[in-house]
């Protein structure tokens, strides 16, 4: 039951909670336009642990996905096909699109494989972590009898009561209750209260919370330090609550999470197309030309000028030298 429980929270994925049309005839031109919006988006809204299960043709999800999570693989569906990767320019930006085709929901009576998974993220351009997940129908295969009704993961699915998560902007790393947890929270205590008559639990101190905390804040005031060049500012308290700090689950995922995306928008900065100063429009009128051919001419005159003093100094220095070997030595 437990390595159960542990291979479900593996498949668990940080997407974000936003309602998009599904689209079956998706471009690429389109899926790099609603991936900009997203990052944009993750500024405000946190991302969710949460599953992906037997999606429908042109339902599109968007996730945040890094080295330190466990790649998002597992989606209710089986493919027949290895997913294969490449990569298609649009302008300035590049796409990495991985692909898996021949895919079917196990035991739902599909006799071909058509379903094509596509998850695309910025390679060129844009913040690579944000990822869109796209499905839709291509070219089919019938299906093997032996994997028709063999599924790719257990179910039911286990609920989920990890904290939402700010991956991107100022509130990077923050974390949001999960209503489900506060839920089961209570209902466990009321559990508890009428099984053994335990009283109201305590408020204490998560010594992993609070290094975590402490590393967080110290990314961000380097942050702000590199940028600025002043004071840092005052980091910002991720749990305020007490009950609700211990309440928190922290996994060696979440600390992953957290180490990288604290400098990850430092990194977009750096390598994003916003980076690169706009070009300053060049002044082409006649009265520029001019002023410009008049401060040409002078700054000639300047170098002939001092030519001409660099060699009347050589002559003399030459001539002064020659006088000195002439001139008899003097005794001591």
């Amino acid at each position: 039951m437990q390595q159960q429980q542990q291979r479900q929270h593996d498949e668990l994925v940080l997407r974000m909670d936003v309602n998009i049309q599904p689209d079956a005839n998706l471009t690429y031109e389109q899926a790099a336009n609603i991936l900009g919006q997203a990052a944009r988006t993750s500024n405000q809204k946190p991302y969710w642990y949460t599953y992906i299960d037997k999606p429908g043709d042109g339902d599109m999800h968007v996730i945040f996905q890094v080295p330190s999570l466990s790649p998002f693989n597992v989606d209710g569906l089986r493919y027949l096909e290895p997913e294969h990767v490449y990569r298609v320019p649009i302008g300035p930006y590049e796409l990495e699109v991985a692909e898996t085709k021949y895919g079917f929901i196990p035991g739902s009576g599909e006799q071909h494989a058509s379903r094509v998974r596509r998850k695309m993220r910025f390679s060129k351009g844009g913040v690579g972590a944000v990822v869109l997940v796209h499905y839709l129908q291509g070219p089919s295969c019938a299906i093997p009898p032996s994997y028709q009704n063999q599924p790719v993961r257990r179910y039911p699915l286990m609920q989920n009561t990890e904290p939402g998560i700010f991956c991107l902007g100022e509130r990077t790393g923050q974390k949001v209750p999960n209503p489900n947890a506060q839920a089961g929270m209570m209902n466990g205590q009321i559990s508890l209260q009428q099984q053994f008559g335990a009283g109201p639990r305590m408020p204490g101190v998560n010594p992993q919370l609070q290094q975590q905390n402490a590393a967080i804040a110290a990314q961000q005031a380097a942050m702000n330090m590199h940028r600025g060049g002043g004071a840092p500012a005052k980091p910002m308290q991720m749990y305020e609550d007490p009950e609700e700090e211990e309440s928190d689950t922290v996994t060696q995922r979440d600390i992953a999470t957290a180490r990288f995306i604290r400098n990850h928008e430092f990194l977009a900065d750096l390598f994003g197309p916003e980076s690169a100063p706009k070009p300053q429009p060049i002044d082409e009128s006649p009265e520029k030309i001019s002023e410009l051919e008049a401060t040409l001419a002078k700054l000639n005159e300047e170098m002939e000028t001092l030519q001409k003093k660099s060699l009347e100094f050589e002559a003399t220095a030459t001539h002064d030298l020659v006088q000195c070997s002439m001139s008899p030595t003097l005794a001591v």
